[in-house]
């Protein structure tokens, strides 16, 4: 039998084979899936916490080569001071010298400087016989002051307050060097404070007339003075956990129980701890376009499926968002790879398109 010498026969096939194989090649079309979530739609009755939630993707993505958040849209009125969440509304007071203790405990919520003076003092009056706190927030040195006008009295600041209420991940708040509680919001340190009627030690502001509120003079303040200045905006990022899609590092907070760790120049720092680190700043639109969310990963080799996330929000140290029923949103970008046949197309653009 004859061949045409004008018909080229390709020998990488076999031409007595009816399905013959095709040489795999590794072109692949990147295939971007976006998917919006919002806190409202995870199943409530399960999740009541909006910042620890799970949901089911619309349909199992396959071949996933990366991931990144795009958008999120988060209130930025949320508590600075919670009860069950950041253990930092309670502080004991002894009055006078000597005396009683008192726990007191302050109104969960934000608060302006001068709005948690009037707190702490009103809360204090109420819970001694004669009614002489005067808690005073000075707006140029940024800072709370504590004063009686009929005894002497101390501030337990180094006392731990039992919580409760609280969640299992704040059980160490207490051993930390920030946020360990509500008298670090005011400026103070785990120590002791004594009042003093020293003429020449007490708070003196020269833009006030040197009395109360009511009138009296001031005659026992604290001293020492607030060795910081208050801190009361609350934090300003968010840490959002996607589990076993982390890829952030972060260095552990530092407390009284891991300082050898810091001595001994060992690991300070969990692998693989987050997901994305989202700013709270109300000026900037908040997506990946604009730098602010940096937090584009890469997986090799690509995750084979993934149909179901699993979401905690919570904040450097490990403190879970009090949301308080605000609800939020945000949008993951999804790219798989898809394989394809390479295709040489000669594709024509009308001229109005190329205009």
């Amino acid at each position: 039998m004859a061949f045409n010498s004008d018909y080229n026969i390709n020998n990488s096939y076999n031409v007595n084979n009816s399905k013959p194989l095709i040489n795999r090649e590794q072109n692949y079309m990147v295939d971007r899936k976006l998917v919006s979530i919002h806190s409202e739609d995870r199943d409530i009755t399960k999740y009541p916490d909006p910042s620890r939630f799970s949901i089911t993707l619309p349909q199992p993505l396959l071949n996933v080569q990366s991931l990144r958040l795009v958008q999120s849209t988060f209130p930025l009125n949320y508590y600075v001071f919670s009860t069950k969440n950041y253990e930092n509304t309670r502080f004991r007071f002894t009055y006078p010298l000597n005396g009683n203790a008192y726990c007191a405990i302050i109104q969960e919520g934000t608060y302006t400087p001068c709005q948690l003076a009037t707190e702490l003092q009103n809360v204090m009056n109420t819970l001694v016989p004669d009614d002489s706190f005067v808690v005073y927030y000075d707006p140029v040195g940024s800072q709370i002051w504590f004063g009686n006008t009929t005894n002497s009295f101390a501030l337990d600041f180094d006392c731990k307050l039992e919580y409760p209420e609280t969640l299992c991940n704040t059980s160490t708040i207490w051993f930390q060097y920030a946020y360990w509680g509500l008298p670090y919001y005011l400026g103070y340190n785990k120590f002791q404070y004594v009042a003093t009627n020293s003429a020449t030690l007490l708070p003196k502001f020269n833009y006030l007339q040197q009395t109360s509120p009511g009138g009296k003079p001031v005659l026992y303040a604290v001293i020492p003075e607030p060795e910081r200045v208050i801190d009361i905006d609350g934090e300003k990022d968010i840490y959002m956990e996607v589990e076993k899609y982390n890829s952030y590092d972060e260095i552990y907070a530092f407390t009284q129980s891991n300082r050898s760790s810091y001595s001994n120049n060992a690991n300070t720092g969990k692998v693989n701890s987050a997901f994305a680190k989202i700013p709270l700043d109300p000026t900037t639109v908040q997506n990946s376009r604009n730098l602010l969310l940096v937090n584009f990963v890469q997986y090799e080799p690509p995750i084979e499926r993934i149909a179901k996330l699993d979401f905690t929000f919570r904040f450097h140290d490990g403190r879970y968002v009090d949301f308080r029923g605000l609800e939020f949103n945000f949008t993951i970008e999804f790219n798989s790879l898809r394989p394809e046949i390479l295709r040489n197309k000669n594709i024509r653009t009308p001229a109005m398109i190329a205009l």
